[in-house]
């Protein structure tokens, strides 16, 4: 029984070695750039994260409002405003920011995802999963929220276009309303609008509208905001006129332009 003993913690440490040195050949050969498929390790590896993120007593709890028709619908609009930047407005990962994203972010609709319980996917939603993008919205979902959005997940394989035209009825609406002059927002890792014309001395305000953070960054403009919090808002007031392009140093491929106009120098205005 000792030799058996000894025998099995060799090949353990065998095992554990070779594990080490591909770990050490991939990090060689492919760095950590974030835009490359995972292979079927990390690929392994990555999906034992998520079941060991999950507490045993959630995996068998169901969904308290999986009899209720309307909690998809409801969900699904949460959905739009906390999740849609990452995982698409269908929950299909077909966001232009799933894509640069590593881990990449899930399909919805996989298989994989679809045979997660209820408890399961309430449980990542609530707590989030270490080493991957998905944040822990404990602190700003309630559970019922938490609900309707697993009822969103399990509605996302059937979803039809007719499905999400309610909601891009709603954002027409949004988008079509005119916005506050210096108002811009942070929407889907985009600055919105994408350039923006303002008077010296006016003040510009930034509000961050996506479930992560973003800044505010032109060395040109001297502009240099901190981290602006979900729902949280800068403002600047620009002392020097022309056109100075900024952009979020978290994001870098989110950017945008300020034009500052001085209506009371020589040759300009009305």
């Amino acid at each position: 029984m000792a030799v058996l003993r000894v025998r099995l913690f060799l090949w353990f440490i065998v095992l554990l070695a070779a594990v080490a040195v591909a770990a050490l050949w991939m990090l060689r050969e492919h760095g950590l750039v974030s835009d490359r498929q995972p292979g079927r390790l990390e690929t392994a590896i990555a999906r034992r994260l998520v079941v060991l993120s999950i507490p045993a007593s959630a995996r068998k709890v169901t969904n308290p409002l999986s009899g209720n028709d309307e909690a998809w619908r409801d969900g699904m609009e949460h959905f739009q405003e906390h999740c849609a930047t990452c995982h698409g407005r269908a929950g299909r990962a077909d966001s232009a920011f799933a894509k640069k994203m590593y881990p990449p972010v899930p399909d919805l609709a996989d298989p994989a995802i679809q045979r997660m319980s209820d408890g399961a996917l309430f449980a990542i939603i609530q707590n989030g999963v270490r080493w991957t993008g998905m944040p822990a919205f404990r602190s700003e979902h309630s559970a019922e929220e938490t609900w309707k959005l697993v009822a969103f997940i399990r509605r996302v394989p059937t979803l039809s276009p007719a499905d999400l035209r309610p909601i891009a009825s709603h954002e027409t609406h949004e988008h079509d309303a005119p916005a506050a002059p210096g108002a811009i927002a942070m929407d889907g890792t985009t600055f919105t609008p994408g350039e923006v014309h303002v008077t010296l001395g006016e003040t510009v305000t930034w509000t961050n509208k996506d479930p992560f953070p973003h800044n505010v960054t032109s060395s040109a403009a001297r502009m240099h905001s901190p981290d602006i919090d979900p729902d949280g808002t800068w403002s600047f007031t620009p002392t020097r006129a022309g056109r100075f392009e900024y952009q979020c140093t978290l994001h870098p491929g989110m950017k945008g332009v300020l034009v500052v106009e001085d209506k009371g120098a020589p040759g300009r205005g009305n």
